[in-house]
């Protein structure tokens, strides 16, 4: 860490108006629009990267326990692809780092797969946790967007292919992330042709059809202005994605926002809702959905409003009301929930819109160097404990 600089926080406490960018001046909302794009790439690279990551890893029989770990995003897109892991009966878990540091029944060794999440390249929590896993035998891989960024003492490093992101919540990277991790999962036994043929094929074409049709939901939900309060409701396998979209509000817009289970959120945090919400509902038309339903009109009789991504529905857009329709289940689970981000992420940024601020503007730009959570190029240093250690969370 640099000790040159002043210890004291900046913090930025004025709303930065939006303006329209210069040609060329990278913003969180060309990274969204880049999503169909960075998917197609994705698809030219991820199977060479994959079979080489493969050699590099060793005979993938000898894993038979899999740790995904990862911080905010990186820990979502984990959440989402950990099933791809699961081929062969390997034990899979997803934990943020400071679980999987600590883990007291992880004992590392050399069954044990640590693939490290991070789109930055330089999250200090997952690094230290691949260090001490290497330590003790465990297989080592890299997740990340920021290649050149990582020294190479890991057994293989995986460019999920989205290009840069230097600015903003990470969005592209999120998407390209969960691809990556699933084409790895499924790669280490050679069966990577699935993840291929969906990043080149029908997944981009959906993605620009949800960005079309997810911005025209988001600018009618912010016309009246910004709400109070955003509750997330969300169930099973959406919970990463439901997050994910929440975490992209918070970061971008910084409104207050919650995610909870659609059954969970009946019993206290509905006493929160106001005439001033906005809610967001996240999921399929499965029994729960029928709860999330009753919630909706609920809601709608205070005259809040309602974000209601759905798959299997139908779109509607009202003044107080809009639905973006996923397509109805069908093909692999974690390729079906990953669309329903982006509208999420068009909401985030009609409502850092509608409260005058610009996506890219960082309240705090020093924090990650105060508080050590982030590595810079110059600042790369990680403790790495003796090889045959028998803990990831060395003392």
């Amino acid at each position: 860490m640099d000790h040159q600089h002043s210890s004291r926080p900046t913090r930025r406490t004025r709303a930065e108006p939006t303006r329209a960018e210069p040609t060329g001046v990278a913003t969180v909302a060309g990274f969204v629009q880049e999503q169909p794009a960075a998917v197609r790439r994705a698809g030219a690279v991820l199977g060479p990267a994959v079979a080489q990551a493969r050699v590099r890893l060793g005979d993938p029989s000898l894993l038979r326990r899999v740790l995904l770990v990862g911080s905010g995003t990186s820990h979502h897109a984990s959440r989402i692809a950990a099933e791809a892991f699961a081929a062969a009966g390997r034990q899979v878990r997803a934990m943020v780092p400071s679980d999987a540091a600590y883990a007291p029944d992880l004992d590392p060794g050399p069954d044990l797969l640590v693939v490290g999440v991070s789109q930055s390249g330089g999250s200090t929590g997952t690094l230290g946790v691949l260090d001490r896993a290497r330590a003790a035998g465990a297989r080592t891989v890299l997740v990340t967007g920021e290649p050149t960024a990582v020294p190479p003492p890991f057994d293989a490093v995986l460019d999920v292919g989205c290009g840069p992101e230097p600015v903003g919540a990470k969005t592209k990277g999120f998407t390209a992330t969960v691809l990556a991790l699933l084409a790895l999962g499924r790669g280490l036994d050679g069966v990577d042709d699935q993840v291929i043929r969906a990043v080149g094929g029908e997944l981009p074409e959906l993605l620009s059809d949800l960005l079309v049709r997810g911005s025209v939901a988001a600018e009618r939900l912010t016309t009246a202005g910004t709400p109070g309060a955003v509750h997330v409701v969300t169930w099973g396998v959406w919970r990463p994605v439901a997050d994910e979209g929440a975490l992209k509000i918070l970061e971008t817009s910084l409104l207050p926002v919650e995610v909870w289970d659609v059954e969970e959120f009946l019993h206290g945090p509905h006493r929160r809702l106001s005439p001033g919400s906005l809610l967001v509902v996240v999921g399929d038309q499965d029994p729960r959905g029928r709860r999330a339903d009753a919630l909706v009109r609920f809601v709608r009789s205070l005259g809040a409003r309602v974000l209601d991504v759905r798959a299997g529905g139908r779109d509607v857009v009202e003044p107080a009301y809009a639905a973006v329709a996923l397509p109805a289940a069908g093909g692999p689970r974690a390729e079906q929930v990953l669309p329903a981000v982006v509208p999420l992420q068009l909401l985030a940024l009609a409502l850092t819109r509608a409260r005058g601020l610009r996506p890219e503007a960082d309240p705090f730009p020093d924090f990650h160097r105060l508080l050590g959570s982030k590595t810079t190029g110059a600042t790369v240093t990680r403790s790495v404990q003796p090889r045959g250690a028998r803990r990831a969370a060395g003392t």
